[in-house]
């Protein structure tokens, strides 16, 4: 009995023995870590670079003459038109939906153009524009957008010349000035990357009425204004 014992006891303590272990070696189920990925309240905030390409359409500048003496009269028109590039900087805020921002922007390009007329020769072209625009609108939740309205000022330099060796009626009107105007648009911008923009607009220049003079007193009256169409691409910081 006693030997029956001590051989129960020997098998009870091994199998314990076994049992801890046994118990070393079992798999340990670890936490997955899920990641939330974080939404961009303000898409839209903060700086950026860019560029354009576009053409201007001319809305039409008629050349007129006032003489020294006798009737004013019309010696052609001015279609001034041409592709143009600009390159841009800005920074924008954004409130909720509502995005606002300030622009400046320098454009040049082949925007030109030329008549003759029997004895009469002339042409124009604009050297390069400085502006500054305030872009204002709502984001639009179609492609993740932004549609704006434009407003702005601009200032410009063109080449002016309306020439003529007419002995009765002489022109000699050459000048290269610069003037102001305003600007008004709509335009559309979405994102195509994670920094990139692509950005389509429409605006409208005018530069008002401005009266350059002759070396022999006949004047004229300039009223160049654009209505032009371009794309561009925006890198935001």
């Amino acid at each position: 009995m006693k030997s029956a014992s001590l051989v129960t006891c020997l098998t009870v303590l091994i199998a314990t023995g076994h049992a801890h272990a046994g118990s070393l070696h079992d798999p340990v189920i670890e936490t997955p870590v899920t990641a939330f990925a974080v939404e961009d309240l303000k898409p839209w905030h903060g700086a950026y670079i860019g560029g354009t390409i576009g053409h201007h359409f001319s809305g039409g500048d008629q050349v007129g003459i006032d003489p020294t003496s006798g009737s004013s009269f019309d010696v052609g028109d001015f279609d001034i038109s041409g592709w143009t590039g600009s390159l841009r900087a800005g920074y924008r805020w954004q409130f909720s939906s509502f995005v606002i921002g300030g622009e400046l922007a320098v454009e040049g390009g082949p925007v030109e153009d030329a008549f003759r007329n029997g004895d009469v020769r002339g042409s124009t072209k604009l050297n390069h524009a400085l502006s500054f625009r305030v872009k204002a609108g709502s984001v639009w939740r179609v492609w993740d957008s932004f549609v704006y309205g434009t407003v702005g000022v601009t200032r410009a330099e063109f080449d002016y010349n309306v020439t003529s060796n007419n002995p009765i009626r002489p022109l000699a009107i050459d000048e290269t000035y610069s003037t102001n105007g305003y600007i008004l648009g709509l335009g559309f911008e979405r994102p195509i990357s994670d920094r990139w923009t692509l950005t389509g607009e429409y605006e409208y220049t005018n530069f008002g009425t401005d009266k350059l003079t002759g070396g022999n007193g006949n004047s004229t009256l300039a009223t160049p204004l654009f209505h032009t169409v371009k794309l561009g691409v925006n890198y935001n910081f």
